[in-house]
């Protein structure tokens, strides 16, 4: 909790390009949006369409939802509710591994509160700082009928002391429709961030 918030005001400003891409080898149809995102503190996010190609269902059905649930869940209020933190979630620690070079402690976690935004999984958290660099884990609500088993994989990396989302990849076994795979990458242009009285 207090590794969140000292972030939260650290992070001044960052702006990032963002590639989603979601396919469905089944009815062999596929899309690809770009989109554009500034973040403001202390919650202002805003998200631009610069391009889309491919399934316009894809993106109605999938890439306006996301945008939809980052709408909801960015500001700090929000936040509280749906972060991974003691407050929401119940941990049990499984040992260390490295993460890409760095040491983590990897922990289970499950809800204590099992709604649309809360997950069933396992945590990475970085042993020098204490911030989260990976989440693995399923939904602990389905997100719909026709959705039979979800699985997200999401990773950060760390620029100007500041951990930032880097990737999402997920799948999913949706009725009829059969495996859908997505995936969301980040490519930061810029990151402003306040380190004591500097600004980097």
């Amino acid at each position: 909790m207090a590794r969140n918030l000292l972030q939260e005001r650290r992070l001044l400003e960052f702006r990032a390009q963002r590639k989603f891409y979601a396919a469905n080898p089944r009815f062999k149809t596929d899309s690809t949006m770009r989109v554009q995102t500034i973040f403001r503190q202390p919650d202002e996010m805003q998200s631009t369409v610069t391009s889309q190609e491919g399934s316009k269902l894809i993106r109605s059905r999938v890439f306006d939802k996301i945008l939809e649930a980052e709408s909801e869940t960015h500001t700090k209020k929000a936040r509280q509710q749906v972060d991974i933190t003691p407050a929401n979630y119940n941990f049990r620690l499984g040992g260390s591994e490295d993460c890409s070079g760095r040491a983590c402690f990897h922990l289970t976690i499950s809800p204590k509160r099992r709604d649309k935004y809360s997950l069933d999984g396992e945590v990475w958290i970085d042993t020098e700082d204490y911030s989260i660099v990976r989440i693995h884990g399923s939904p602990a609500k389905r997100p719909s009928f026709w959705t039979l088993h979800t699985e997200i994989d999401r990773r950060y990396r760390k620029i100007n002391d500041i951990w930032l989302p880097e990737r999402l990849d997920s799948s999913s076994n949706i009725l009829i429709a059969g495996q859908s795979v997505l995936s969301i990458e980040y490519s930061y242009e810029s990151v402003q961030t306040v380190t004591g009285d500097r600004q980097n």
